[in-house]
């Protein structure tokens, strides 16, 4: 295979990773590292050094915090109680595993809500931490958006080296 044909065939497995990290609780970050390091076997490491992979595996490693905490910090900084930060975690997974693939954005949302509200708090409330929660996993997801294109650029960058 030559290295021309493996290098643009590895951008175009690479590329639909970019928008998957729209897509909720896929492992779009993660994807894009391991494709980049199938293109790093079958050329030897020859392009794409142990070095690059140290830093794209930071960048995977940042995503998942990201990933996992921007809703949480989110809904602290709307207020959310523990409680209710633990019943928008289960309203995630819930969501995700009920209404794939955007259902774990609503089941964020409703899970805080209802716990805060549950909890005697006013409805003004309990939505402001329920709109914290969303708010942080949207800008959760445009982060990684952002860490996607950076693996890209990254990876590009040392393959054509």
């Amino acid at each position: 295979m030559t290295y021309p044909f493996l290098l643009i065939l590895t951008a175009l497995f690479m590329i639909p990773g970019v928008f998957l990290v729209f897509l909720p609780m896929l492992p779009a970050i993660p994807y894009m590292f391991a494709v980049a390091l199938v293109f790093a076997l079958f050329d030897h490491f020859a392009h794409v050094s142990l070095s690059t992979f140290g830093i794209l595996g930071g960048i995977v490693a940042l995503s998942f915090l990201i990933d996992h905490g921007s809703g949480i910090i989110g809904a602290k900084y709307g207020g959310a109680s523990r409680k209710a930060i633990i019943g928008g975690l289960i309203g995630l997974v819930l969501g995700f595993l009920f209404f794939p693939p955007f259902g774990s954005f609503a089941g964020l949302f409703i899970g805080v809500f209802v716990v805060e509200f549950l909890q005697n708090r006013k409805r003004k409330d309990a939505l402001r931490a329920a709109t914290g929660a969303f708010l942080g996993s949207v800008t959760g997801v445009v982060i990684n958006f952002f860490l996607a294109l950076l693996i890209l650029g990254i990876f590009l960058a040392a393959a054509f080296s």
